[in-house]
């Protein structure tokens, strides 16, 4: 007896294991990011719930983004933050300022500039339901416990489009991003700096 039980809990762990890098997520991910490696640079837009039921949060923004590579131009209440790689600019449209800082890599939020290949490197995954229509859903758990959220959940379409992901937070907010349209369009590197000849009189704040 007490050999099937050591065997049985030995036989859960490598369950667990498995499933921890599901194959059959990893295959779902590999597609929908596939779908968008060719694509050079486009447009989105998105809307954004943010909820937290302790806190009594509920609230929904919508946004549009630019992005190529690495570098975006997100335009979301009233703001516009232009990120070429480099540096990070956030201009306020309200009092016609911009603050310029160092962009900071390991930072960055998850944003539909790298949503598509955050799956490859420090994550677990796996494919936790696929529906009626053919979306799969899948869960991304971050291997650091020092990520300021412990859970991504993806539903991508039989298409592989990423139709939303969710963030699950530690503090308990939980933002949906749903992608209500996406069109590959070509932008120069020069879209993603501010241009402050744009923008007459704008104060700069460079904090570089």
């Amino acid at each position: 007896m007490k050999k099937l039980i050591i065997a049985s809990l030995s036989l859960l762990i490598l369950l667990q294991t498995n499933a921890q890098y599901d194959p059959s997520a990893l295959a779902v991910l590999d597609a929908m990011s596939s779908n968008y490696k060719d694509v050079e640079s486009f447009k989105a837009s998105f809307s954004q719930k943010l909820t937290n039921e302790n806190a009594g949060l509920d609230e929904t923004i919508s946004g549009d983004i630019a992005v190529k590579g690495d570098k975006f131009v997100l335009d979301v209440i009233g703001q516009k933050i232009f990120n070429n790689g480099t540096d990070v600019y956030t201009y306020n449209e309200e009092i016609n300022e911009v603050t310029i800082s160092t962009y900071d890599a390991e930072e960055s939020e998850i944003t539909l500039s790298n949503v598509y290949d955050l799956y490859k490197k420090g994550f677990k995954y796996a494919l936790i339901e696929t529906k009626t229509n053919g979306d799969r859903v899948v869960e991304l758990d971050p291997e650091s416990r020092e990520k300021s959220y412990f859970k991504i959940r993806m539903t991508i379409n039989v298409k592989d489009e990423l139709k939303s992901f969710e963030v699950f937070e530690r503090t308990g907010n939980k933002y949906v991003y749903a992608i209500n349209s996406f069109t590959p369009t070509p932008f120069s590197d020069g879209y993603f700096t501010f241009d402050t000849s744009k923008y007459p009189d704008v104060e700069v704040i460079d904090f570089r």
